[in-house]
């Protein structure tokens, strides 16, 4: 069997299955634009990460610029981790956001902290404040409410890069209902303030 001119050859085959194709390559898509930016990164580097083709990855994304849009929105991780009455928010958060990160291998907030640091990082920044942040502070009753959403934010920032980035021991011991346990009520005191 040959290769195709887009490089990667036969492993197209083994991964087109199901949305498994797709994930992986945007789980490699998030992963570089946000370690080198948009003019740094084409897409056989995006292809070459997940064993694919640069031809299969315009199939399922079409240009780089729309990869690149659709990389860097937070919309829909921001609707699920937002997905739950007030009162069981603090919890959900944890939990959905351990979810993502067991599930994608990937850490939204840690991916919006690392862009920002690089070429086109306003753009991160920017789909997490309109798709996570905003939206939080608007579902807060009382006083404070944006200051709130923001510490919430830090908090979530912290559990995934002290669990997925600095692995401290006793943070990845824990499950994930041990995780909930412990630090869903600090946000949830940040939710009722």
């Amino acid at each position: 069997m040959g290769t195709d001119p887009g490089g990667a050859g036969t492993a197209d085959a083994d991964l087109t299955g199901g949305g498994q194709t797709r994930d992986a390559i945007m789980r490699a898509a998030r992963r570089r634009f946000a370690q080198r930016g948009f003019a740094e990164v084409g897409l056989r580097d995006i292809a070459l990460d997940c064993g694919v083709s640069a031809a299969l990855v315009v199939k399922y994304f079409g240009t780089k610029e729309q990869l690149f849009a659709e990389a860097v929105s937070f919309e829909a991780e921001a609707r699920a981790l937002l997905d739950c009455p007030l009162d069981r928010l603090g919890e959900h958060l944890v939990r959905t956001l351990l979810e993502q990160h067991d599930r994608a291998h990937s850490d939204p907030f840690l991916r919006a902290v690392l862009a920002a640091f690089r070429p086109n990082g306003a753009e991160f920044s920017a789909s997490f404040q309109r798709h996570f942040a905003k939206p939080l502070a608007a579902r807060l009753s009382g006083p404070n409410a944006q200051l709130r959403a923001d510490m919430i934010c830090a908090q979530l920032i912290g559990l995934g890069a002290v669990r997925l980035a600095i692995k401290l021991p006793g943070v990845t011991a824990l499950s994930t209902e041990g995780l909930v346990k412990l630090h869903g009520p600090l946000l949830q005191d940040l939710v009722d303030a």
